[in-house]
């Protein structure tokens, strides 16, 4: 198997994964929940606290990542990249898919959900606008 149809596979079953768990187990209200219970009380602070979740969140990812393509290297032996960075994948893909304005309607799905866990407009657009850049 040529070794970009494993990217493939690996962006596919991301983007599987990321479903199932928004249908099944309602990963994007319960990110919403958490991250609307956790920033209530930031007022002015609401943007930038996002924005360092959401950039701490992309570092901590970048750095299994690039952790494991160094140990494949040194190893030389391919599955310890595909060992560490499938979890890692796994892990960060229902927080992209939430906060990433991957849509043509941007943040609305999002705010939608922030909504519904009780954070008023200004939270909201606090939230959706400054942790959504880092996620694509």
């Amino acid at each position: 198997m040529e070794p970009w149809w494993w990217g493939v596979g690996a962006c596919i079953a991301a983007f599987l994964w990321t479903v199932y768990l928004d249908l099944r187990h309602h990963s994007e209200q319960r990110l919403a929940s958490w991250w609307v219970a956790r920033t209530r009380t930031l007022g002015g602070w609401t943007g930038p606290v996002s924005l360092l979740v959401s950039t701490g969140a992309l570092a901590c990812f970048s750095v299994a990542a690039w952790a494991a393509v160094r140990a494949a290297d040194v190893t030389e032996h391919r599955l310890w990249a595909l060992a560490v960075v499938g979890p890692a994948v796994l892990a960060y893909a229902p927080l992209v898919m939430a906060t990433a304005p991957a849509q043509a309607s941007a943040y609305r799905p999002w705010r939608a959900e922030l909504n519904a866990a009780g954070a008023d407009p200004h939270q909201q657009r606090a939230i959706a606008w400054w942790a959504g850049p880092p996620s694509p």
